[in-house]
């Protein structure tokens, strides 16, 4: 959905309203689902290391584990332990998490339920180098940390993750079958039906017990084997009264602990747990007495869940996810996301209220976090989507959908119709010579009228947001306005290439930095998009001397050369198969014909569309996510959309000969 190579040239700034539409409302958190890859199986798990590689990995139920490498969306077998696994149902490898010291140890742990037995098992194991770098987990380097023996296939919990104080946590369901009838998660000589917490760094014992665990002393002992004699406390334990805690999570900003608790048949929960609470089950399913024990129906012996829901729409079993404290804006700061197994719906919670965020089709398994904070959603049909922040270019209504829109030099004047309802704005912004640059400057999610004027080097804007008159001066003449993302702060960056030397300048929104970089050389056109899907505009150039495009990678700073496209070729980043990645694209004005490099599968796509003198744009003019292909035809001020979510066609009337699309990719 980031595109942009604008064209060239402007002058001073003369600003007016002639006819103004109703005030668009910001629409700063819209959470679209992006498709990362549906190429794995039964994921039940997405972890990364949090050791600075941007590695993603996905756990797999039948017992391997994927690592995805920064930028692809192909994965390599990390490790097997399939052969060690019994599988299905509620079964399986079902949890993974790194050491904290992973980048030099090397060291990641498991819960898996064994084969034969069903037992529960927690163990340690290696990478072949012994330390983070290598892509590959050592399957004879087990070491078992205990093992928790299951009455019941279900209920196997079956998370792992350590929490800022650098324990182990795992959570234990209650052994299965229904209603707990061992009444094992209130008793606390067994491990089930508990959140656990234990000290892995060591060798003998196989772990320690943390000195801070709340049941410790007298009448307390390890329970290595998943018990200990009736009246004596184990003290591994944290917390009791779990029914399946299936998926949870630590919030990165300030360690408070996350439980979703699968409900029996009426109720699910969301708990934010501390260590010696009690959290219920089998006594209460959410805040209501089960009547299993109806004399220990008191309230005040118990904590209750922050939020619950009921069995209602198709709705079975809670799965947890992450508090978002991504980089990216995806989602408000501190909302935390969780879903349904059985409905498909997805939501967060934020502001003490559940809110939508789509109710797909499939059953939720789990979600994850990548090292930036980015949330993902694993499914069982082997998809894997990640919630991104919704957004199209030159949105100016907030409606997630490309507007129609036009600079007339000849009058100085925008024309906006707007996607929401058909009502055209005029504004009367700029000069004869400026260049239109609409980008969302501000960061509400709104395009931003805009104009760069080459004769002085500066930036003229108009905020949505707040309606204030902006100026900068940042430029000078002959240099081609890029303007994008590229400090990853929501905020359009005021950006020139100057092909007289090849060097791209970039005033960074975040901290008002400046930044100067040599990438290009006189005769190229300039392309500001993402081409790694990191959510950062990545620096690019076509080179119609040879046809060859140049980028340079915001996410690990990889530098690309692709030859695509020929001398005459225009150049029309944008991200056509809605990866969250900018394809490599072409229009060919001698044959009305678009080339493009598809990044989330590598296919040529190849679609007649448009004529010679045509003006090509590529924008989400339908809003599902896919940037949709363009021309406008200045013969005859005419727009050609051809839409992505139907492959329908779109033609309007809209604009006049002499008039500059806004975004535009011809040639400066």
């Amino acid at each position: 959905m980031y595109r942009k190579n604008f064209a060239l040239l402007l002058l001073s700034v003369f600003f007016g309203i002639l006819g103004v539409a109703a005030q668009p409302q910001p629409a700063p958190y819209t959470p679209r689902l992006q498709t990362f890859t549906t190429s794995t199986s039964s994921p039940v798990l997405l972890r990364s290391a949090n050791d600075g590689s941007g590695r993603i990995f996905v756990v797999q139920q039948g017992g391997q584990i994927r690592v995805f490498l920064p930028g692809s969306r192909d994965s390599l077998q990390f490790i097997d332990i399939s052969s060690k696994i019994s599988a299905g149902g509620e079964r399986g490898l079902l949890g993974l998490t790194f050491h904290p010291d992973f980048a030099t140890n090397g060291k990641f742990y498991v819960n898996y339920t064994a084969s034969g037995s069903g037992t529960t098992v927690v163990a340690e194991y290696k990478t072949m180098t012994g330390n983070g770098n290598s892509n590959t987990g050592d399957p004879n380097s087990e070491r078992i940390l205990f093992q928790v023996p299951q009455p019941f296939s279900n209920h196997n919990g079956g998370m792992v993750e350590f929490g800022p104080d650098g324990y182990l946590y795992i959570g234990m369901g209650d052994g299965g079958s229904g209603n707990d009838p061992g009444n094992r998660a209130q008793n606390r000589s067994l491990l089930l039906g508990k959140m656990l917490r234990i000290d892995p760094n060591s060798v003998t014992p196989a772990y320690l017990i943390p000195p801070t665990n709340p049941f410790t002393g007298a009448g307390t002992a390890r329970c290595d084997n998943g018990s200990t004699t009736s009246g004596t406390t184990c003290q591994e334990i944290w917390t009791i009264g779990m029914r399946n805690p299936w998926r949870w999570s630590f919030d990165r900003s300030n360690g408070s602990h996350w439980v979703a608790d699968v409900g029996q048949g009426a109720l699910e929960e969301l708990d934010i747990v501390t260590g010696g609470g009690n959290y219920g089950w089998r006594v209460y399913e959410g805040n209501q007495c089960t009547n299993l024990d109806p004399s220990l129906c008191i309230p005040g012996n118990y904590q209750m869940p922050f939020y619950q829901y009921s069995h209602s729409s198709g709705r079975c079993s809670v799965t947890g996810g992450y508090v978002y404290r991504g980089t990216q804006g995806s989602l408000p700061n501190g909302a935390y996301v969780f879903g349904d197994y059985c409905s498909g719906e997805i939501w967060y919670w934020y502001n003490d209220q559940a809110v939508l965020i789509e109710n797909t089709p499939r059953n939720v398994y789990a979600f994850g976090e990548d090292e930036l904070g980015e949330i993902y959603v694993c499914y069982g049909n082997g998809q894997i989507d990640k919630i991104v922040r919704a957004k199209a270019s030159s949105d100016f209504d907030g409606d997630l959908k490309t507007d129609f829109a036009v600079y007339r030099p000849g009058e100085t004047n925008w024309y906006v119709r707007n996607s929401s309802n058909g009502s055209v704005t005029v504004r009367q912004f700029g000069l004869a010579a400026d260049v239109p640059t609409p980008d969302d400057f501000d960061g509400d999610n709104i395009s931003d009228i805009a104009v760069f004027r080459p004769s002085d080097g500066n930036w003229y804007y108009l905020e949505s947001g707040t309606g204030s008159f902006r100026a900068l001066h940042f430029g000078a003449t002959g240099d081609i306005p890029a303007a994008g993302d590229f400090d990853g702060d929501r905020k359009a960056d005021p950006t020139v290439f100057r092909p007289a030397t090849g060097v791209w300048y970039t005033l960074r929104t975040t901290d008002g930095g400046f930044s100067a970089t040599a990438f290009g050389l006189d005769g190229d056109i300039p392309q500001a998009a993402d081409f790694d899907g990191d959510g950062r505009s990545d620096i690019a150039v076509f080179r119609p001397a040879t046809g060859v495009w140049y980028s340079l990678n915001s996410l690990n700073g990889g530098f690309n050369a692709t030859p695509f496209g020929l001398s005459g070729d225009i150049p029309v980043a944008g991200d056509r198969d809605g990866d969250g990645k900018a394809d490599i694209s072409v229009f060919r004005p001698s044959t009305g014909v678009w080339y493009a490099l598809q990044s989330f599968n590598g296919s040529l796509r190849i679609e007649g569309w448009g004529l010679n003198g045509d003006v090509p744009v590529v924008a989400d003019y339908d809003g599902d996510g896919k940037d949709d292909i363009a021309v406008f035809r200045p013969s005859t001020g005419v727009w050609y959309v051809r839409r992505s979510s139907d492959s329908g066609t779109q033609i309007l009337q809209f604009g006049a000969n002499g008039d500059l699309p806004a975004p535009r990719f011809d040639v400066p």
